[in-house]
């Protein structure tokens, strides 16, 4: 009833049972195969033994032990004519015979097992790339039926907060709309894993300053950066410009920033410095916390697809896992690199972005 259930589990052990067989029947062919082999060995040391007795039988002119010496032929004493037995050569075709078939069916049987594990996993893989698609699709229509709610509760709460004075109804406004972006900034990392995974996403280049975006994302998340006693330092030449896409470079910063927060709420940090350097031809700015940090062996692993660390950061920390890997994708997409160090944790990170400064066309 179980089996009926879940099929996986029939799968399983079908392959399980098929494993075992398979091994059992490799272990013999080995064990056939080197019995194979020694007594071809011993046949071919006896032969050449015999020969030698024969030959020296031949040369001292005694001839009677010869049939002793060579089973396998059939000699005449009046015309001194060997020939070899019909019997010996058919005792060897049967032998081959034997292994031939045995060998075939053996080999057919695997090259089945094999055909058919192929077209079970082709299938699998096919449905889970189906299995896949509809759960893009349906991520992308659930967040999209999302946004429009969420902005119009957004709208609303504006509304309400602008038209009393009532401390209350501002505090609760207040962490209504917190909660709101919070929501649509989960939506939106959604909208963007869809459109990257589908190739979908469009960069415009242009020249932007870097500071200018900085400023613009920190302002946006001052607030609820102040509520949990952090404050940002920028670090960031106002002249400083380089090309890329604003949509881009914004999404990425925001996820950095808001990832930095975050670690900052769950280690008890104060502050987030945003600085950067130009290195040769490139552009390196960093995002620097004093939060919880991570270890130095996760520093490439924080970046996967809904990876998150440690189970007592998962419970401390809100947030989907698609922040970082949103941003790795933008910045591979815009032929940057990204990398991420931390000495311990509890002892803050930094993450920096290197940014090639080509020519605009």
């Amino acid at each position: 009833m179980m089996l009926k259930r879940d099929p996986t589990k029939a799968l399983q052990f079908g392959f399980l049972a098929l494993l075992i067989f398979s091994t059992a029947l490799i272990a013999f062919w080995i064990t056939d195969l080197a019995r194979m082999v020694n007594d071809d060995r011993d046949r071919l040391v006896a032969l050449y033994e015999s020969d030698a007795l024969a030959v020296t039988a031949a040369l001292s002119g005694s001839t009677e032990t010869l049939p002793d010496l060579m089973p396998h032929l059939e000699i005449d004493s009046t015309t001194g004519k060997a020939n070899v037995l019909g019997e010996a050569v058919q005792i060897l075709d049967d032998s081959a015979s034997s292994r031939i078939n045995r060998y075939t069916w053996e080999g057919g049987f695997f090259l089945l097992v094999l055909l058919g594990g192929m077209t079970v996993l082709t299938r699998t893989i096919r449905h889970d790339n189906d299995l896949r698609k509809r759960q893009q699709n349906f991520l992308a229509a659930v967040s999209h039926e999302f946004k429009s709610p969420l902005a119009s509760m957004r709208l609303s709460t504006e509304t309400l907060m602008m038209r009393t004075e009532n401390s209350d109804t501002q505090r609760l406004g207040s962490r209504i709309l917190a909660d709101g972006e919070r929501l649509l900034r989960m939506v939106d990392n959604l909208l963007d894993t869809t459109r990257i995974e589908e190739g979908k996403l469009d960069l415009r280049k242009e020249s932007v300053f870097l500071r200018e975006v900085v400023e613009a994302t920190t302002a946006e998340l001052n607030e609820r950066a102040l509520s949990n006693g952090i404050i940002f330092e920028i670090d960031i030449d106002p002249n400083l410009a380089f090309v890329a896409d604003p949509t881009t470079l914004e999404t990425i910063l925001i996820n950095l920033i808001d990832n930095a927060i975050k670690a900052c709420a769950a280690g008890n940090g104060t502050y987030i410095k945003v600085s950067s350097e130009l290195l040769g031809a490139c552009v390196q700015f960093s995002i620097e916390d004093d939060g919880i940090g991570f270890p130095q062996e996760d520093a490439a692993m924080i970046f996967e697809k809904f990876y998150r660390l440690g189970d007592e950061l998962r419970r401390t920390t809100p947030g989907t896992g698609l922040g970082l890997y949103i941003v790795r994708q933008l910045v591979e997409l815009s032929g940057a690199k990204i990398k991420a160090e931390s000495k311990r944790p509890a002892n803050g990170a930094i993450i920096k972005v290197i940014w090639p400064t080509p020519e605009l066309k």
